[in-house]
């Protein structure tokens, strides 16, 4: 049998041309890989905000979202919003570096105890008082007191909300495809009585790696009045809650639940 040889520079471009090709093959299955594989995402709802409350609370809650590029998702209750020209103004501004807006009722009514058609006229009033003062269209309802019915799903559809947040804790009906639920799945605080108490940084994280483990993402839930004390703003609730952000991003990338809906349904 003849045997050919190669001379050593023909060897090295064999061996150069080979690494290159399998260079290349990693390459395309990483790309590939990330194309299939969802990000990171968390969502941080802030629910209330509104007129005067904890103003100083929604203030710094509001202008930080914008200083850091913390995209926000805000649950706003529409029939008590936009005469306070500072908390408004705040809000613009959150919603114009990415931030999201929800409806969060029209005076934080009880939603499932309200008939379907009073339902839709708070979704329809909302969406107007939102869109005139906001300039967006909201598809997203935030329940207050998570409580909703299934008047509520059918209210979200004839007024064009595709997307409610409530949360994991609380019973759930029966969906269809026109209106998918995002809920929140760790709580910032614990309610006792009348007082919020934050939760440990700890907590939060462990809480939050268990999300991702049962749905794949995690939707933090906060009010202004977490880090309201005294009559004014916890410094040092304000403070944990920026060094607990910093850690998550570490790991997790902050989004809206609109773009956790476009995540949903691409799969």
């Amino acid at each position: 049998m003849r045997q050919v040889w190669f001379s050593s520079e023909k060897k090295i471009s064999v061996v150069l041309f080979s690494l290159i090709v399998i260079s290349m093959l990693l390459a395309a299955l990483a790309a590939g890989m990330l194309r299939e594989r969802p990000e990171s995402y968390i969502v941080l709802r802030v629910d209330d905000i509104q007129d005067y409350a904890f103003r100083d609370t929604q203030l710094f809650l509001l202008n930080y979202s914008v200083e850091a590029d913390l995209t926000m998702s805000l649950g706003v209750i529409s029939g008590m919003f936009g005469e306070d020209q500072q908390v408004l103004e705040a809000t613009r501004s959150a919603v114009k570096s990415g931030s999201e807006v929800g409806i969060h009722g029209w005076y934080h009514e009880d939603l499932a105890g309200l008939p379907l058609s009073e339902q839709r006229d708070i979704l329809f009033e909302a969406k107007n008082r939102i869109r005139q003062l906001l300039g967006v269209d909201s598809t997203l309802l935030i329940p207050p007191m998570f409580s909703f019915n299934l008047d509520t799903i059918s209210a979200m559809q004839k007024e064009s909300c595709s997307i409610i947040s409530t949360c994991t804790d609380y019973d759930e009906p029966i969906f269809n495809a026109e209106v998918i639920n995002i809920p929140a799945t760790v709580e910032l605080s614990i309610l006792s009585g009348n007082t919020w108490c934050l939760k440990s940084a700890d907590v939060v994280l462990w809480e939050v790696e268990k999300s991702f483990e049962l749905y794949g993402y995690a939707a933090i839930v906060t009010h202004p009045q977490e880090f309201f004390k005294d009559g004014k703003l916890d410094q040092t609730a304000a403070i944990s809650l920026i060094a607990l952000i910093e850690k998550l991003r570490e790991t997790y990338n902050f989004t809206t639940f609109e773009n956790i809906a476009r995540q949903k349904t691409a799969f």
